[in-house]
């Protein structure tokens, strides 16, 4: 058993990937990063009739094992060359007005300090 855990493990060893940059026509580079989440379940048992096994017999056994990979989108970092920015993915809505309104606050603070200017 702990040997299968550990090679399972050597097959993800981190919590989040980073996929491949993409480009977008207007030159922003978009990078998208995946959540990743694994389980490993094994089990098993004697099954049948009980009763005493002589050393030269052998007893019904059933046993079963199984693993479990998820990976969930996350968001996407976006560096447009002036800016970069995160895009959450995500199915809470408090977190879309959170992320909006420090859009709102920073594009405020930038026009103030344009205006200071």
């Amino acid at each position: 058993m702990e040997k299968t855990a550990q090679q399972l493990l050597s097959l993800i060893d981190v919590n989040t990937v980073i996929g491949k940059p993409l480009f977008s026509a207007s030159g922003a580079q978009i990078i998208p990063f995946t959540k990743v989440t694994m389980g490993y379940l094994s089990g098993g048992g004697e099954y049948g009739e009980v009763k005493a096994i002589k050393e030269d017999e052998c007893f019904p056994f059933a046993g079963g094992a199984g693993t479990v990979i998820n990976l969930k989108p996350a968001g996407f970092l976006v560096d447009d060359g002036t800016h970069c920015r995160l895009i959450k993915v995500t199915d809470d809505p408090l977190d879309g007005v959170i992320e909006k309104a420090g859009e709102l606050l920073g594009n405020l603070s930038r026009k103030i300090t344009e205006s200071d200017e």
